[in-house]
């Protein structure tokens, strides 16, 4: 496993990706996908990277990096792994922890730096933005450089975020794109802030399916939906049960959690 990690080095001290296998890859989009809320992100990647049997071909190294291990299925991974397929001409880059905010900078750099050489011309971010209760409204908003928005703006299903800020590695990957040869964007949905939100994910997943033409299976993540949709709309019913059976009036600045 140490001769793997020394295959190729690329990076400052700070923040470095290690690549371990060779992929032959012309101008690959970069999709990335990290925590947010809702999970959306890694739902997103985890299903794309399942479905498509992409292979870990890099991982990202920085004292940023929460020092964890990850298991799936038992078997350790990176806490920050880029997948890639040469088939479909993809990079996936995930993590399920937290980068400091002293080091986003040195990692989003590292990343793009590595993404640059490997021909990348577009990097996209699924993120979630937070919401109270279950979205009524599951719409896709985007954010893109100025050359990109002609072309998501033909798509009905998306919207322009004519106003806003993104923070966070995500934020801090899309700035980047800024100062290199490739144009960024992001895609963005409300999401469910404290649980897992497979519904967001689902929009997302749909609006890359038609954006560049993958078939992205997303019935699994549907059905979860469905099933945390129940499961909300009996917690709102217990809420509102508890709430008309209290006596008297109900406390100074209360709400209902859920709609």
């Amino acid at each position: 496993m140490a001769e793997e990690c020394n295959t190729r080095v690329l990076g400052s001290p700070e923040a470095k990706v290690v690549e371990t296998k060779t992929l032959n890859l012309q101008n690959p989009l970069l999709v990335c996908c990290f925590p947010s809320a809702g999970v959306v992100g890694i739902m997103a990647a985890n299903t794309i990277i399942e479905q498509f049997e992409m292979t870990e071909i890099a991982h990202v190294r920085s004292k940023y990096i929460p020092s964890a291990a990850i298991f799936m299925e038992g078997r350790l991974r990176h806490p920050f792994r880029i997948y890639g397929h040469e088939g479909r001409n993809l990079l996936v880059a995930t993590t399920e922890l937290p980068v400091a905010e002293v080091g986003m900078y040195a990692v989003s750099s590292a990343l793009l730096d590595w993404a640059a050489q490997m021909g990348v011309r577009e990097t996209v971010v699924l993120d979630g933005i937070p919401v109270q209760g279950l979205p009524s409204d599951r719409k896709v908003l985007f954010a893109a450089e100025e050359e990109k928005i002609p072309e998501l703006e033909k798509d009905p299903g998306l919207e322009i975020f004519k106003k806003g800020l993104i923070t966070g590695i995500a934020g801090s990957i899309l700035s980047e794109t800024l100062c290199r040869d490739m144009v960024g964007f992001a895609l963005l949905t409300p999401a469910i802030a404290v649980v897992p939100d497979p519904g967001a994910a689902v929009q997302l997943l749909e609006a890359l399916n038609r954006l560049y033409g993958f078939d992205i299976d997303v019935s699994e993540l549907v059905q979860s939906a469905d099933q945390i949709r129940k499961k909300m709309e009996e917690m709102a019913r217990q809420v509102e049960d508890m709430r008309r059976a209290r006596p008297g009036p109900s406390p100074q600045g209360y709400e209902r959690m859920y709609m």
